[in-house]
């Protein structure tokens, strides 16, 4: 059996930088423990398999998987395949159903991908023990938690503070068994963009993500609230980087905005 496979750079307009994700093009669905092993064979932070609709050439079937588990959305890999399905089958918008059927829509745009994503709200989370050990940071930086991307949301001081964290994510593992992945957020003082963030996801073998579609989910709502507002611009701070920009248009909607890079395709023989 021979699958479409393609690697593709999301959340940048350069090649080698945002967040790889493998995408499958699937010609009819996968056994859970193949699009597994394909997972863990591609070895990168998410794995989307699409399996288009009959008769609906904008409609697809989306499952995600890390290299050890499925997980319910990804942001990053959403954008890639929408990347793909747009420019390789000449769409002008594409809706992605997931395996826990949540809705996701994707539009071409001249400059850019237009994403609809669900808006999650957050709440104060209690101390853990443990926790700020782990983060080697003062328990005055205060956490919360979302609960429907099971996501907790650290907030630091600063930039530099964001760019030196080194977690121990042994001990998170340890401490935490309330959550998928951790966010650690600042306000950005560069007029360019609203907020930085880091994204930890060690809970489903991701130590750190580059860039986290889904996190912003999240993070939009956290920083709209503080800096009253409903356009964001986000940065996400790993070593390849990688941008969204944000606009909330509802108590549940969510636009994203950013481009994507194909940077590898080719056949996978399963």
């Amino acid at each position: 059996m021979k699958i479409k496979t393609y690697i593709i750079d999301a959340f940048t307009d350069q090649a080698f930088k945002g967040n790889p994700a493998a995408v499958c093009l699937l010609t009819e669905p996968l056994k859970e423990k193949s699009m597994q092993a394909i997972a863990a064979e591609m070895n990168l932070s998410e794995t989307a398999f699409l399996v288009q609709r009959s008769g609906e050439p904008s409609f697809f079937d989306i499952r995600y998987f890390t290299p050890t588990v499925e997980i319910a959305f990804c942001g990053h890999a959403t954008l890639a395949s929408a990347k793909l399905v747009l420019e390789r089958l000449r769409l002008d918008q594409v809706t992605f159903t997931t395996g826990q059927n949540l809705v996701l829509e994707a539009l071409k745009e001249p400059e850019a991908i237009l994403m609809h994503f669900p808006l999650y709200g957050y709440a104060p989370q209690p101390g853990l023990l443990g926790f700020y050990e782990a983060m080697s940071l003062p328990s005055s930086c205060p956490l919360y938690f979302s609960e429907p991307i099971q996501m907790l949301i650290l907030e630091v001081p600063d930039k530099e503070t964001l760019l030196q964290l080194r977690p121990d994510f042994g001990q998170l593992l340890r401490v935490v068994d309330i959550a998928n992945g951790l966010a650690v957020t600042t306000k950005s003082t560069d007029p360019e963009y609203d907020f930085y963030s880091r994204c930890f996801w060690p809970w489903v073998g991701i130590n750190e993500d580059p860039v986290t579609g889904s996190a912003h989910s999240a993070l939009a709502k956290y920083w709209a609230d503080r800096l009253q507002k409903t356009e964001l611009r986000a940065f996400q701070l790993s070593a390849r980087g990688g941008y969204l920009h944000l606009n909330i248009k509802d108590t549940n909607t969510l636009e994203v905005r950013s481009q994507a890079q194909i940077i590898l395709e080719g056949e996978l023989t399963l």
